[in-house]
């Protein structure tokens, strides 16, 4: 029988740095909010293969008494409290005495901090329990280096992310600790090389703007209320900016970014009339109140928070969603009610436009007054996966009518109706064709086949696509991908980047739509080949492939049933919508009563 008995010191120290230390990430967090907790003016974070092999925090700030060096390591050790009732009313980042002892117990970490007022600073060594303390001559501040993380917890590591994913993660929590200080000078340097630099602004507007871009900012909406002893203010999104995930979404509590779990549900009820579904609006949302109010010492890692009534901070943020959305009138778009083009109106190449459908291509003079002059409207893009309910009405479930579609090649045309779907008939049924999804699908196709070269097509006008800080660290993530499918592009500033050329297949492509959209969609990605190919494929069929509205000549249209009934293609757009349908000449019978 096992017998109760007390782990070993160096168990229980393993099992709360589990607690604390998730990843790399979690090591740049509770250093940096060390950093800003010492009134530093500057923090500079460098990190190695992803933080796995080292981890620099520097600072500026009033750095560690030579005398406490030693103590600073050992746990439950802190300057932050001094006794129970402190505990009621933290108004700091760091606060339980646990990070860097935690920190210290899965890595070898070293520190070299010097105060203002001593001649002499300390130079401190951890490795496996081993302490070396020496003297520093360096500036005032301090720097911490943490080498070799998870080196003695295997299992730990094992379970970590990709490193693509893992530096995602330490760019996500370095720019959302950034966004709410921005009287504090911020770098990010991955091996060695500059990433992200932050100037010292005078307002979180302005450090928001740095992060986002200034384009992005134009679409939030600030707003402001008080109350005795609570205020909140932050920018939300106009009716106009809804993105398509909850990305954007984030609190801040006295400055310190939390996790509410009802924050999305409490957005989506205020723009509920908004916001249709699989679209959310974005907010950036800052509580100040009095410390003696909330609770920050429920979880190890300090992510959320206890409000001491929840349900007048929910209504807080419910009301400054409706003041935000109140202030500003919805604005018409100048092209809701322009149906067709103006005689002489050129696209964007200024030459004849090009309708694409894989190895085919149907080239139309759009001077020469032919089908197919209609303006090009913005279309919202169905949720992936979605079926249309009236549509399933019409046919039977299953496989069987789209595998008996297959092979047919005496289809004729009969038009096309509501400028969305083509009707074609065979010997034994009509066929409807959601021709937008088609072209969808002959596109995708055309860029998941690996062996296929990618030609590019140079834009007139290179076109420079601003984008957030975060997103830019994305894109620089797949940037060879990118390349290597046709799109030609360059670093332009520090959130930007310049546009050449694009693929061929995606020659009226809307760039800054394009990137939006793919730029959500890999937000959520864990670094695997296929997933991004995958992706970045579906959308850059989506935003190429003709959409309703548009107008199809008659060589365009015999060139979509060809495909579509070759045989060649999955009768499914890349999200999964079926885009063909049959009516069978037996179910036309027996709806007129004729058998």
């Amino acid at each position: 029988m096992n017998r109760i008995q007390i782990l070993p010191e160096s168990v229980k120290k393993k099992i709360a740095a589990g607690e604390v230390v998730e990843g790399p990430f979690s090591v740049v967090k509770e250093l940096v909010e060390n950093s800003i907790d010492a009134a530093s003016t500057e923090i500079e974070v460098e990190v190695y293969d992803s933080g796995l092999k080292k981890i620099v925090v520097r600072d500026n700030g009033s750095g560690i008494h030579r005398d406490d060096v030693a103590l600073a390591l050992m746990e439950h050790a802190t300057s932050k409290i001094r006794e129970i009732g402190d505990i009621e009313r933290i108004a700091t980042f760091g606060f339980r005495g646990e990070a860097l002892s935690s920190i210290a117990e899965i890595s070898r970490i070293t520190m070299y901090t010097r105060t203002s007022g001593g001649e002499e600073g300390a130079r401190l060594a951890y490795r496996e329990g081993s302490l070396e303390l020496r003297d520093y001559a360096g500036p005032v501040g301090t720097t911490i280096i943490v080498e070799n993380l998870f080196y003695n917890t295997p299992a730990r590591k094992k379970f970590l992310k990709s490193k693509s994913v893992e530096m995602r993660n330490i760019r996500t929590v370095f720019l959302r600790m950034a966004l709410a200080h921005p009287e504090i000078r911020f770098a990010l340097l991955s091996e060695g090389k500059p990433g992200i630099r932050l100037e010292r602004t005078a307002t979180i507007a302005d450090r928001a703007a740095q992060v986002y871009g200034s384009e992005t900012m134009k679409l939030l909406q600030p707003a402001r209320l008080s109350d005795i002893s609570v205020s909140i203010e932050g920018f939300l999104s106009t009716p106009d900016y809804l993105k398509s995930t909850r990305s954007m979404q984030m609190l801040y509590v006295n400055r310190r970014p939390v996790e509410y779990r009802y924050l999305g549900f409490l957005l989506s009820r205020a723009y509920e009339g908004i916001a249709t579904q699989g679209r959310h609006p974005a907010a950036i949302l800052f509580i100040d109140v009095d410390p003696g109010l909330i609770d920050v010492n429920i979880h190890p890692a300090k992510r959320e928070i206890k409000f001491f009534d929840q349900k007048y901070f929910d209504s807080l943020i419910a009301a400054l969603c409706r003041k935000a959305l109140g202030e500003r009138p919805h604005a018409i778009g100048d092209d809701v009610l322009r149906t067709e083009s103006a005689p002489g109106d050129e696209t964007e190449y200024g030459r004849d436009e090009v309708l694409s459908f894989g190895a085919d291509e149907v080239r139309e003079d759009r001077a020469s007054g032919t089908a197919g002059e209609a303006h090009r409207r913005k279309e919202d893009r169905p949720a992936e996966g979605a079926d249309s309910a009236a549509a399933r009405s019409i046919v039977n479930e299953g496989a069987a009518p789209y595998r008996e579609l297959r092979g047919h090649t005496e289809v004729r045309a009969v038009g096309v109706v509501f400028d969305t779907y083509i009707l074609c008939e065979d010997a034994e049924s009509l066929c409807i064709i959601d021709f937008h999804a088609a072209h969808e699908r002959f596109i995708y196709n055309e860029l998941m086949k690996k062996e296929s070269p990618f030609e590019s097509q140079a834009l007139v006008f290179p076109k420079v696509v601003e984008l957030s800080m975060e997103e830019f660290g994305v894109i620089n993530e797949h940037a060879a991908f990118l390349a290597e499918i046709g799109f030609d592009m360059d670093e332009f500033s520090e959130n930007a980047v310049i546009i050449r050329s694009v693929p061929v297949l995606a020659a009226g492509i809307d760039i800054d739509g394009f990137f939006a959209d793919l730029l959500e969609s890999l937000a959520g990605d864990e670094g695997k080949a296929a997933g991004v190919r995958e992706r970045v494929a579906q959308r850059i069929a989506c935003h190429s492939a003709r959409r309703a509205g548009d107008g199809l000549s008659a060589p365009e249209i015999d060139l979509i049933i060809r495909k579509t009934f070759s045989g060649e293609y999955e009768l499914r757009c890349p999200h999964g919508r079926p885009f063909v349908y049959r009516l069978g000449r037996s179910d036309m019978e027996k709806m007129f009563k004729r058998s």
